[in-house]
């Protein structure tokens, strides 16, 4: 079979990004519209995430811009 160009690999140092619970419902919940074989493995993905410590305040994650750009605007 040919090359499946539908499946990615893993970055060896993927990102972390933090979402809070309203924003993780928005996206189970339209997650849940479409049909399930297209989205099991994102739902279960997120379904694993681990909630922060209340003790750690999510701005430890905030970086100081130091002019260097992710190519992101």
């Amino acid at each position: 079979m040919a090359n499946n160009s539908k499946e990615k690999t893993t970055p060896t140092n993927p990102r972390t990004y933090l979402i809070n619970s309203v924003q993780l419902t928005d996206i189970m919940k339209y997650l849940m519209s479409r049909p399930y074989a297209e989205v099991v493995k994102l739902m279960n993905m997120l379904a694993t995430l681990n909630q922060l410590d209340p003790s750690i305040g999510a701005d430890f994650v905030k970086k100081q811009n130091d002019g260097v750009s992710d190519g992101k605007k």
